[in-house]
């Protein structure tokens, strides 16, 4: 067998700043490792927007890592920003996907069994509207998030236009692949299943179920960085801390964080990634610690700061996921990885995160926005023997349902057998 696969995605190709990035890279090592086992002769087509070396989120190493890949090329789609932007608007998604068809329409099929077309996120949601009908060609659009859910981020000006048209295109692709026969939905989770069904008019045949996870055979360790160091040593000599890290949005609630510190009176480290220096949430985090004795903020540290002090304290942590919406979030299995008995998973009881947590048994939920009752949960699990046996069932849950190797080999095996 002879395959083509095309995975395309705006972020994991030749930049990397967020989770739809560190899944792209996820599959792309997963499904390389699928074809190898199975002696299956293949080519793969990374496609990606175009980006410069000062392009957000551009990564050299990124770009270096996939460009050594054998049987692997990267081609770069113009997205009529003349690569000043890489996700972008409506205008530039349109543009892209149409270049994007362009070239896989222009790809000779005929010398491959199966063409297995992958496309992640919103940018390329109408891909396969544009895409002619091949019998051997099978196409899944994967969506990690939707309009429904997150709304408009706060960095977005005209946010109901905005909101409009991605609506309409992400509907477009839906209804599009209920009609086409090789036309199909990757789900990343549970909650998106429902939602999609639910509020998208999604066929339940057109699912393909494509779970999240981890890559359980891959280094976690972080290397030494200066700057990591420096900001540690403010918070190793305490006995125990609360921790949240996010985007600086607001649906990722980490205001509740800092609200459930200051009840706790524990040590608690916020970790805001913002989108820019004059952001507003900003100051709406400073004014809400005013110098609370027992809040660190840290707008914008080293991407990995979060992990290093996960790695390096070895006292009690209590991580907590306060995010009001989710449709998979990463999140909660990193943390498993990490494989620390002295780690407490606190996850706010919303939908995307509670399907992840069997509430405790490998974590706990609570409503974070009430910090008095979480506090009572918490501290009837911030004890060294509770966190021990969670952490151990955390470790069989993680193995169970989120090895991402079993997950693409179900995903896999169901388009070369079934579709």
């Amino acid at each position: 067998m002879k395959l083509l696969i095309n995975l395309c995605s705006h972020d994991g190709i030749i930049s990397h700043y967020n989770g739809v990035g560190t899944m792209t890279k996820r599959y792309l090592k997963t499904i390389i490792s699928y074809l190898e086992k199975n002696n299956i002769e293949y080519d793969i087509n990374l496609i990606t927007p175009e980006y410069k070396d000062t392009s957000f989120g551009y990564s050299s190493e990124t770009k270096k890592e996939n460009e050594k890949l054998k049987h692997v090329q990267i081609i770069q789609i113009d997205n009529g920003s003349n690569a000043a932007i890489n996700y972008g608007y409506p205008i530039n998604w349109k543009t892209l996907t149409k270049n994007a068809a362009d070239f896989i329409n222009g790809i000779d099929k005929s010398i491959y069994d199966k063409v297995i077309t992958i496309y992640n996120d919103t940018t390329l949601a109408c891909l396969s509207n544009l895409l002619k009908k091949e019998d051997n060609h099978i196409k899944i659009w994967i969506p990690h998030s939707t309009i429904k859910i997150h709304e408009v981020d706060s960095a977005v000006k005209d946010s109901d236009s905005f909101y409009q048209e991605r609506l309409k295109w992400e509907q477009d692709a839906i209804n599009y692949a209920n009609e086409d026969k090789n036309s199909y939905i990757g789900i990343i989770g549970e909650f998106i299943k429902k939602h999609l069904i639910e509020e998208y008019s999604l066929r339940k045949d057109k699912c393909l179920k494509v779970f999240n996870g981890e890559l359980l055979n891959e280094d976690i360790h972080v290397s030494y960085n200066s700057m990591n160091e420096k900001l540690f040593k403010e918070l190793e000599n305490n006995d125990s801390l609360i921790l949240s890290f996010g985007r600086a949005e607001i649906y990722k609630n980490l205001i509740a964080t800092i609200n459930l510190g200051k009840e706790m009176k524990m040590r608690t480290v916020v970790i805001a990634q913002s989108y820019f220096k004059e952001q507003p949430i900003l100051k709406e985090y400073k004014d809400c610690i005013d110098n609370n004795q027992y809040i660190n903020l840290y707008i914008d540290p080293p991407f990995n700061f979060a992990k290093y002090i996960l790695q390096n304290f070895n006292k009690p942590i209590i991580v907590v996921i306060p995010s009001k919406k989710e449709i998979m979030g990463l999140i909660i299995n990193e943390i498993r990885k990490f494989n620390k008995e002295n780690v407490l998973i606190v996850s706010n009881d919303v939908d995307g995160l509670n399907e992840q947590i069997n509430d405790g048994i490998d974590g706990i939920v609570v409503d974070i926005d009430n910090s008095i009752e979480s506090k009572e949960k918490i501290l009837n699990y911030l004890e060294p023997g509770k966190m021990k046996k969670m952490n151990d069932e955390s470790q069989k849950t993680l193995r169970g349902k989120y090895d991402l190797h079993k997950n693409i080999k179900e995903f896999l095996d169901t388009i070369l057998e079934e579709c």
